[in-house]
């Protein structure tokens, strides 16, 4: 029997299909849709039941709007959606049946914790936003024994670079790098910056910026994979 787990992960491939290899686990940060469409959504759940992993674990991204159903109908929909007309509630439900979706919730797989949540810092009118000033209580919910911490959102200074008009820019959450750095997962896997996928490390925590479009959508990055060995449970 194989001792260890095996991760495949990836984060904003809003829409588009393309082949993943084997593994155990598979890991989507978020962004799996353009803007949330009812179409994308059930698009995205056929073709998580056709890939063929044993835990398929889901968080939504700031485009994967008719997610955010705390503020889909009283803010996103008119914004993004305004000539549609379907039960958001229904298609998160949905969601749910095919796959281990976390909302600022854990799941313990042969022992291996991984922690998730949507939520990035405030930009525009997406979904799960985040005020900064608010990040450091958020975050505080982070549970500590978490060996995996998934976010759609990069914390500060690592993978979270951008280039805004020929000028480099960190646009991570500070608050979420504390937290993280607290925690000391063996991962933080994110998304959401195109443009600085990659990996780094700081104080034995392997940060993983999963994106696989670039910042002009197209298919340019290979997924993350890596293995952790199971931990023994004692019941």
């Amino acid at each position: 029997m194989d001792n260890y787990l095996t991760f495949v992960c990836i984060s904003d491939t809003h829409s588009q299909n393309y082949p993943l290899p084997p593994g155990d686990v598979l890991i989507h940060c978020g962004d799996f849709t353009k803007n949330g469409q009812k179409e994308e959504i059930l698009a995205f759940i056929q073709w998580l039941i056709e890939q063929p992993f044993k835990y398929k674990i889901v968080i939504a991204g700031n485009h994967d709007v008719s997610l955010d159903t705390e503020s889909y109908q009283s803010k996103l929909k008119q914004y993004h959606h305004k000539d549609s007309n379907f039960d958001d509630q229904e298609l998160l439900q949905k969601l749910k049946d095919n796959c281990i979706y976390l909302f600022n919730s854990s799941i313990v797989i042969d022992g291996i914790k991984i922690w998730g949540s949507p939520y990035s810092l405030e930009f525009h009118t997406w979904a799960f936003q985040l005020k900064s000033e608010n990040a450091e209580v958020f975050w505080s919910q982070i549970e500590e024994d978490s060996d995996i911490i998934v976010t759609h959102g990069p914390p500060l200074n690592h993978g979270d670079e951008v280039n805004i008009q020929g000028k480099l820019k960190n646009v991570g959450d500070e608050a979420l790098l504390k937290r993280v750095l607290q925690i000391k997962p063996k991962y933080h896997l994110f998304g959401h910056i195109h443009e600085a996928s990659g990996q780094t490390e700081q104080d034995g925590v392997r940060f993983i910026n999963c994106c696989i479009l670039s910042k002009s959508y197209k298919l340019c990055n290979k997924p993350f994979i890596f293995k952790l060995p199971k931990k023994q449970v004692i019941s």
